[in-house]
């Protein structure tokens, strides 16, 4: 009599136990080394499993994860069985960049948008190459250098509605969160000109709550791609698994587009304003290029969150450089305070032409990308040659701006803080075009210019107007352990950074 005795159930059961282990040793086995990435290196969990990626992500921590990686294994590390990550200028190139003779990399299945799906339509972010370029033809006028300095009164109104704000904290002699103030900006700023009126987050200063969802649908689009990890996209195993996706989160996330599309609507509506949004440019071109009202409406939800979040992590994280880095901070007074005789002349045009102010933005972006995930590619077919790497159709392929932005190789002194990198001789040899925190390409973020507008403008006025400290240390924004205090989605999640200003006397 065998161990299993005469029990069909018994026998059945140690069968199908016997046959399970012998698969997940296969996988194990082919994934080693028979896999078309078997000679790259990463972590045994990671070149077998998605078990390490999909909890990074989870837990916020994705891009720090891959760092520790490409500190450990060398600029190309395998972070799953089939997707490998680069930290080097050459693989932005190759994989983000105009790949002219060669198709352009799509969207990796696995990559999620912040905006919750709507069937038979994409955000400009999630399109196919057709449509993503067709969207691009519509949108961008919109967000061109000229057409953004034309609103540059509104922005400017906004930016005045902040520092009246900041005023009322001084006279009161309060210290406060100034990384709320800062998102407040943006908000109000992207919802007039997205949609033609602010969420008056200035006027309240409080958030509206809108915003609330912005955070969670975020928050949401992380755990669907952590399902994508764990399951093929669209497979019934990862329709399963989205049903673990808490209802509220999922609930905000299509409450952040219902409320999208209302906006979209009242806009579109409105035929008699003059006002020149993002919307006045998408019908001016809709002879030419046109959008169907769900692609506006789509588009409209991604404004929202790219447009506001990202730019407003720039603003605190300077805030917090500048504070932690005086003699920078002395640098950067200089400039702006001996540049202006008076605050109405501080216009972007003149702020565009500020060198140390300009040298900080940069480098507050390098050190603090505001979006430091890896955007996932796929190898088209026929395969393709990345940093020198042949690799095979199907490959998921990213550069993630934390690694490559913080790689030795790229950049001298990686981890601090050195505008004087972005013009200085002693920095010469950085290889600044592996910072890109703005991507590239066909794809390169479409609203570039109205964040490096903002920034400048901002930060401009600010500092004419304003010492500034923190008042509990900030230490949430230490540096120390990766961001150790900090977690990213596809954007940060910011801590407080409670301040005190100091008027400047003239």
């Amino acid at each position: 009599m065998g161990i299993l005795g005469d029990n069909p159930v018994l026998i059945l059961l140690g069968g199908a136990t016997a046959l399970s282990v012998l698969y997940i040793i296969g996988i194990v086995v082919q994934r080693l080394w028979f896999h078309p990435l078997s000679k790259y290196p990463g972590s045994f969990l990671c070149r077998v499993s998605q078990i390490p990626a999909t909890y990074s992500v989870l837990t916020g921590r994705l891009p720090m994860f891959t760092k520790s990686q490409h500190d450990k294994y060398g600029p190309i590390v395998r972070l799953s069985p089939n997707e490998l990550s680069f930290n080097s200028a050459q693989a932005w190139e190759d994989i983000y960049g105009h790949r002219l003779g060669r198709p352009n990399m799509a969207k990796d299945p696995i990559h999620v948008g912040s905006v919750d799906p709507v069937p038979g339509v994409s955000t400009i972010s999630m399109a196919d190459n057709e449509t993503h370029a067709r969207q691009r033809r519509a949108l961008s006028h919109g967000f061109s250098q000229q057409a953004l300095w034309g609103q540059e009164e509104i922005v400017q109104s906004y930016i005045t509605k902040l520092l009246d704000n900041f005023k009322s904290f001084t006279e009161k002699g309060e210290s406060f969160n100034i990384v709320d103030w800062w998102n407040f900006l943006t908000f109000d700023v992207i919802g007039d000109l997205s949609f033609g009126e602010s969420f008056g987050c200035l006027d309240r200063g409080d958030f509206h709550f809108w915003i609330t969802l912005i955070f969670k649908a975020v928050q949401a689009g992380a755990i669907e791609a952590a399902t994508r990890r764990l399951a093929t996209p669209g497979s019934p195993l990862q329709k399963y698994l989205m049903r673990w996706i808490p209802n509220e989160l999922r609930k905000q996330r299509k409450d952040h587009l219902s409320y999208s599309r209302e906006k979209v609507l009242n806009r579109l509506s409105d035929t008699k304003t003059e006002r020149k949004d993002f919307i006045h440019y998408i019908l001016r071109q809709s002879k030419r290029v046109d959008l169907s009202q769900d692609e506006i409406i789509v588009n409209g939800a991604l404004f929202i969150v790219a447009g506001s979040e990202t730019t407003a992590m720039t603003l605190s994280a300077m805030t917090n450089f500048l504070i932690r880095h005086p003699e920078k901070f002395e640098k950067l007074k200089r400039e702006v305070r001996g540049a202006f005789k008076f605050e109405q002349e501080i216009t972007v045009e003149k702020a565009t032409d500020l060198e140390y102010l300009n040298a900080c933005i940069q480098e507050t972006l390098r050190m603090l990308p505001p979006a430091p995930v890896g955007f996932l590619r796929s190898i088209p077919k026929g395969g393709d040659n990345i940093d020198g790497e042949y690799l095979v159709e199907g490959t998921t392929v990213s550069v993630s701006s934390w690694c490559a932005q913080h790689n030795p190789a790229n950049f001298k002194n990686p981890d601090d803080f050195i505008p004087e990198r972005w013009f200085d001789a002693e920095y010469a040899s950085d290889h600044k075009l592996a910072s890109r925190p703005f991507s590239l390409g066909p794809r390169g973020c479409i609203g570039k210019n109205l964040a490096y507008m903002e920034m400048r403008i901002a930060m401009a006025r600010f500092i004419w107007l304003y010492d500034f400290s923190t008042t509990d240390g900030a230490h949430d924004w230490d540096q120390e352990g990766q961001m150790k205090n900090m977690v990213a989605y596809n954007t940060w999640v910011k801590p407080e950074l409670n301040v005190k200003l100091t008027p400047i006397r003239r």
